[in-house]
């Protein structure tokens, strides 16, 4: 009688319905377990980044994206559709643009319109919570064991690295697009396992939110191949390919996007600035780094800047950096047969930081920790995994090894509370940048400008000077500290200073001949030089330079008001009255709240004999600016013009009242007291005049105080 055979099912045979490739998957995690474990993370986060409420805002675009930016300020149709239509600082994300705005309506600004940091830091923080948790989904749905997917997602939630993408305002971006790229992972994976359609149309909104957020979402197309390789889908079937395409066109789409985007902020290096050779060997230094840094986070900067940006010289080491990128990339086709697992969190790690190697660079920066978030999702599984695995082999030492994991985790979240305090404001994170990249030129231009800001004149000049000798063709620390010499030299009365603050406008326009604020402040500087000169005809020259530059401003910048209003004031002390009044209509025009402006064509109307329309308009600008220190003066100036002694004392106090070292005003209210024969209070003030500097004093007191 023949035997009938016994059929031995495979066990390795895959079946329809994909699942998450791992040999000793664990039983499904509790309720219990899976709300114990979201707690503990969003506990364990919020504490590595609690420090961050306490941050300001800084000026490394936070001012351009937040309080220089009055689209944000109110939500509308119109303000919404130019989101959508216009790049903005070398972007196109129009989400992220949106959640800004949002955060302002909610709360990012008090009633005086003074902007608010922590509500921007909340959300923030907030999104990174979240990643974090769908990082712990994703895993799990990618791995199958949930102990990995926490360890994964707490080494995310707590590193070090990720502080810039989260304590940063402006990179909202990061946080933003992240979370709907994880969220799209999370969908797609859920399509291969349900055959759900309707999972695979969420994943691709989900990815369009992504690109609409940041361009780097591009990286997710190519991250979905990795996802096929590790639930052994054929990568070659048709089915498959199909599925991506849509993935790619939107990638290609956005990429292109993204390109012009980056160039029409400047962004892009121009294409020489070093052979691409060169730049192979920057990306396999920082391709290490990034992996060194997601070990151990030290020595992190805000600014990572190339080498030698004179010279476009590459240090002979940068190459060796080379053997360790070599070595991932020969682990990963060591794993592709081995350990699918291994292989594809090297993949996935190495598709999202490929674009950001400097390969085609952008930026004035190496590398940056911020570009590291999504990548570093990669790195982390393929730690857990590894700390798992030793565990699994070693179950006897299982206390220590947690307890040596634990401890490294703890030091991340001590490492990441520091680093969020170096976010505390501009002067914290400059000094952090210089100490740690003493060659970051933009580190020590934006210093400069904090320093400058809080009329630390001498050592903004100092700052944009080492600047300049780093990056001798660097016009914003030209521009920057050609204003910082010309406020010294306001406050000094130096005109060397004026003269030297002048030179450096004239390298800036050298440097860029559109540069728009380097005409408008040159302008300023020139006619700044008038107050020190006495010759009519130097003084008519340096007005008629000054008034040259303040057109090619407004050739620039049509709508410049300020340029305009300043123009304005020079065409007046050309005697060109009429011409002046009709740039001050201009700006009102443009700007009915312009206080300058009207005090300004107060000004000239005075210098018209038509002092009750320059009363009207001095009216105006107090109106629109309650302390607006010229326009009380030179009212009460008109006042007593009028012989209304009263109102025109009125006005001087109210001067004094909110400036006590004014000597105008002292000196106009002497005048009227001595005027109203209140003699010994008169000349008080004349004498105080005298001491505050004021040239007519001295002649009244000789006059009137005998």
């Amino acid at each position: 009688m023949k035997q009938k055979k016994k059929i031995i099912k495979n066990p390795n045979k895959t079946t329809k319905r994909a699942k998450a490739v791992n040999t000793d998957i664990k039983k499904k995690p509790s309720v219990n377990a899976i709300i114990l474990w979201s707690v503990i993370l969003v506990v364990i986060t919020t504490i590595a980044y609690f420090p961050a409420f306490n941050n300001e805002i800084t000026n490394w675009d936070d001012d351009s994206y937040i309080v220089n930016n009055p689209t944000l300020k109110k939500i509308s149709l119109e303000n919404t559709k130019q989101i959508f239509s216009e790049y903005y600082m070398g972007n196109y994300h129009p989400l992220t643009m949106l959640s800004l705005s949002l955060d302002y309506q909610i709360g990012g600004a008090d009633k005086d319109g003074e902007i608010k940091a922590w509500i921007y830091l909340f959300t923030n923080i907030l999104l990174h919570i979240i990643n974090t948790l769908l990082v712990l989904w994703l895993v799990y749905l990618l791995i199958g064991r949930f102990n990995i997917a926490v360890a994964a997602a707490l080494l995310f939630g707590v590193h070090t690295l990720h502080v810039e993408s989260v304590a940063w305002i402006s990179e909202r971006k990061d946080v933003l697009y992240a979370m709907f790229f994880i969220a799209s992972l999370i969908s797609y994976i859920y399509y291969i396992n349900k055959k759900n359609i309707g999972f695979f149309v969420i994943s691709l909104l989900l990815f369009i939110l992504s690109l609409l957020s940041k361009g780097q979402a591009v990286s997710l197309a190519v991250s979905l191949v990795a996802i096929d390789y590790l639930f052994k889908r054929k990568l070659l079937d048709i089915k498959v390919i199909a599925e991506k395409l849509p993935y790619f066109i939107l990638a290609a789409i956005f990429g292109v996007v993204a390109i012009y985007a980056q160039k029409a902020g400047n962004a892009l290096h121009e294409e020489n600035s070093y052979e691409f050779y060169k730049r192979i060997g920057f990306a396999g230094y920082t391709f290490t780094q990034y992996l060194l840094k997601l070990i151990l986070p030290v020595k992190l900067a805000a600014i990572y800047p190339y080498p030698d940006i004179i010279f476009k010289s590459i240090p002979d080491h940068f190459w060796l950096f080379l053997i360790p990128s070599i070595s991932v990339v020969y682990a990963f086709f060591h794993y592709v047969g081995k350990n699918r697992v291994l292989a594809f969190s090297i993949a996935f790690f190495t598709i999202n930081i490929a674009l950001l190697l400097q390969l085609i660079p952008v930026g004035s920066a190496i590398m940056a920790d911020r570009y590291a978030y999504i990548p570093s999702i990669g790195f982390f599984i393929f730690l857990a995994w590894a700390i798992f695995k030793i565990i699994d082999k070693y179950p006897g030492q299982t206390l220590v090894l947690k307890g040596v994991f634990t401890a490294y985790l703890l030091l991340l979240t001590v490492f990441s509370a520091q680093r969020c305090d170096i976010w505390e404001n501009s002067l914290s994170l400059w000094d952090d940048t210089i100490e740690k990249s003493p060659k970051a030129v933009v580190a020590w231009n934006n210093r400069g400008s904090t320093k400058d800001r809080a009329k630390n004149h001498k050592g903004a000049i100092d700052d944009f000077t080492r600047a300049i000798l780093y990056k001798p063709d660097y016009k914003h620390a030209f521009y920057n500290r050609g204003t910082a010499r010309k406020d010294l030299a306001k406050e000094q009365k130096d005109t060397n200073l004026l003269v030297v603050a002048i030179k450096d406008f004239d390298y800036a326009i050298k440097l860029d001949t559109n540069f728009v604020e380097a005409f408008h402040n040159r302008a300023l500087a020139t006619e700044n030089m008038v107050d020190y000169i006495t010759n009519p005809k130097r003084r008519n020259n340096l007005l008629n330079a000054s008034l040259a530059d303040y057109n090619k401003t407004l050739e620039l910048d049509q709508g410049y008001e300020n340029a305009i209003v300043n123009r304005g004031v020079v065409k007046g002390k050309l005697g060109r009255i009429d011409e002046a009044i009709a740039d001050f209509d201009m700006a009102i025009s443009i700007d009915p709240q312009n206080a300058s402006a009207y005090s300004n064509r107060g000004l000239a109307k005075d210098y018209a004999k038509n002092l009750d329309g320059a009363i009207a308009d001095y009216n105006q600008a107090i109106n629109i600016d309650p302390e607006f220190i010229t326009a009380y003066l030179n009212r009460g100036i008109v006042y007593r013009k009028l012989n209304d002694i009263k109102a025109s004392i009125s006005d001087f106090n109210k001067v004094l009242e909110l400036d006590d070292k004014n000597a105008a005003a002292y000196y106009f209210r002497g005048m009227n007291l001595v005027q109203s024969n209140r003699l010994n209070e008169g000349c008080k003030d004349l004498n105080i005049a005298k001491n505050l500097g004021h040239r007519y004093a001295q002649p009244a007191i000789n006059e009137y105080c005998k």
